[in-house]
């Protein structure tokens, strides 16, 4: 498959997934039922993300470029009544969420349940198709951890898990699950 290319795959799923009534049903962690919806924004317009880039000095990856053409931010695994707290920022949003003085060559392009999904510029355009990176909504750019891998693979990996934060699932080994259960 070529880079780019599982993004709208992933998304053309979802959406056939939500073609009934807009609502998908989740199994969650230890057996939790519920019902989730999907909100996609309006897709951005090429000649601002062209602009966008050339304001911020770097390139974006071609696989958030073309995220971002096909819906410009989302809202991802809300409860029907309550909402949620998985977005995707518009590409508009985004210099606004990267508020911190130390943010040169990071973009904050997400907020997942009190983390922030960060596209490492740099790394990207020093070739790597490991660039993006993942740190709590506090934490400083430095404390960033590593995801190693790039925005379509961890769009996909997140939509596999039903929303779930997958980056956090090693902790949730057998030993660990009971003494957190107490």
């Amino acid at each position: 498959m070529i880079q780019g290319e599982l993004i709208y795959k992933t998304i053309d799923s979802l959406k056939k997934r939500l073609e009934n009534n807009n609502l998908l049903e989740l199994q969650l962690q230890e057996g939790y039922l519920t019902q989730a919806t999907c909100t996609f924004n309006e897709p951005a317009d090429e000649s601002d993300l062209i602009e966008f880039q050339r304001k911020l000095g770097f390139e974006l990856p071609n696989d958030y470029i073309n995220f971002l053409k096909i819906s410009n931010g989302c809202s991802l695994f809300d409860h029907p009544q309550h909402g949620g707290e998985a977005y995707l920022y518009k590409w508009q949003d985004i210099q606004e969420a990267t508020y911190e003085s130390s943010n040169e060559g990071y973009l904050k392009i997400a907020y997942i349940y009190q983390d922030n999904i960060v596209i490492d510029l740099k790394k990207y355009s020093e070739g790597s198709n490991n660039y993006l990176m993942v740190k709590g909504y506090i934490d400083n750019f430095d404390e960033s951890r590593p995801f190693n891998m790039n925005f379509e693979l961890w769009f996909d990996r997140f939509i596999i898990s039903q929303g779930d934060k997958f980056w956090d699932w090693s902790v949730y080994t057998a030993e660990n699950f009971y003494k957190l259960k107490g």
